[in-house]
């Protein structure tokens, strides 16, 4: 996220659509964090989305969206 894409962005939309190249899927955190490079400029947020949002806070019954998008889509796109 920057000044043209808030950090609000990812938890606004109904549906969140993700595109991941798949070059950059990693194994685990560490590899990410080593992969991107992030010790020499960690992003401002970071967010690790397993599928969509959901609560039972509310009279014990499980509602999706609560904090979040109550859809999650994403769109792996294989390297050219």
């Amino acid at each position: 996220p920057d000044g043209g894409e808030p950090r609000t962005l990812s938890l606004v939309p109904p549906c969140h659509i993700a595109l991941l190249a798949a070059s950059t899927i990693a194994d685990n955190l560490a590899g990410l964090v080593a992969g991107g490079r992030w010790q020499q400029a960690m992003p401002t947020n970071l967010l690790l989305v397993s599928g969509p949002s959901k609560t039972a806070d509310i009279q014990q019954t499980l509602a999706y969206g609560a904090h979040g998008p109550s859809r999650l889509l994403v769109v792996l796109v294989e390297d050219c």
